[in-house]
């Protein structure tokens, strides 16, 4: 039983990691509270099902449709950087009012991936094809796992540590953070605070259309609100760990995921939300600015 439930919570947590990555990095770096996130990632996903049901693209490979989901993502994302959120951030008058202004903006965007969604879905819920979702078991004991499973958690890891890697290490991390502390100074110092903007919108749009395809690959569904659940499980997932803080959304999304794992298997599924926001709560109660909150971009 304890075996199963690691395993189970390692999974759940690296679809939490994969989903939060990009609204941390848009969040900690731009201060935009994308609450489109959710749709871009769903979008992304819905995007390789309309591909598939192309004759010539019905039997494309799992990969490259993660591929082709992650490029529709970060698209989107870029977009919405070039068209709303970087007007807005450029014309308001002081940083509060620009994260309240992208926050509402955010809210309208993300009902128009919805809305093409619903019209363009044969039904509510739309399925992979079989030659895409197909998957080999594997068997540790009594405890059962796919390759597609055990791909989403390496890749989840592997995502965090390349833009942990990128943030902390790199010439272009170092702008990142500077952006993040000080958009003036930045553009004082000469550092092209446009283009870093949309390339960080861009590398979050990529996240979350490749944790689209994965989820819906790994559920074997796609469905128009599907990100708008684990879009409160990121907020989580964000504030635990401390806003902008890349280890510290890994570290959020894994204990949250055993907090809710654990919920299910020794109290009840009806209080797995509760419980785990229970955690969160005093976790915030201890240390509000999370677990990394407070060196997430100044000393990283």
């Amino acid at each position: 039983m304890i075996a199963g439930l690691l395993v189970n919570a390692v999974i759940l947590g690296s679809i939490y990691l994969l989903f939060s990555l990009g609204l941390t990095l848009s969040w900690g770096v731009l201060k935009v509270l994308n609450l489109a996130h959710g749709s871009i990632f769903m979008f992304g996903a819905f995007s390789a099902y309309l591909l598939t049901q192309q004759t010539w693209a019905a039997t494309i490979p799992l990969p490259l449709l993660v591929v082709f989901a992650a490029l529709v993502g970060g698209l989107l994302s870029l977009a919405l950087q070039k068209i709303v959120f970087g007007p807005i951030l450029k014309r308001a008058s002081d940083l509060h009012a620009a994260e309240l202004a992208t926050l509402i903006a955010s809210i309208g965007v993300s009902l128009v991936p919805i809305a093409i969604a619903l019209n363009l879905s044969p039904a509510e819920v739309v399925n992979l094809p079989l030659q895409s979702t197909q998957t080999t078991l594997h068997s540790w004991g009594p405890v059962m796992i796919s390759n597609l499973q055990i791909s989403i958690v390496v890749l989840a890891v592997l995502a965090a540590f390349v833009l942990w890697l990128w943030v902390s290490k790199t010439q272009g991390g170092r702008a990142l953070r500077t952006i993040a502390v000080a958009p003036g100074t930045a553009e004082l110092l000469g550092i092209p605070v446009a283009r870093y903007s949309a390339l960080t919108m861009f590398v979050s749009g990529v996240l979350a259309g490749a944790a689209g395809l994965l989820l819906a690959a790994n559920s074997n569904a796609i469905e128009a609100h599907m990100g708008e659940g684990l879009l409160l499980k990121a907020f989580a997932v964000i504030i635990l760990g401390g806003v902008g803080s890349i280890p510290g959304a890994a570290i959020g999304a894994f204990v949250l995921a055993l907090a809710e794992t654990a919920t299910v298997v020794f109290l009840s599924g009806g209080l797995r939300s509760a419980i785990a926001f229970a955690l969160i709560l005093i976790v915030l109660l201890i240390r509000p600015s999370g677990l990394f909150g407070e060196k997430a971009w100044k000393r990283a």
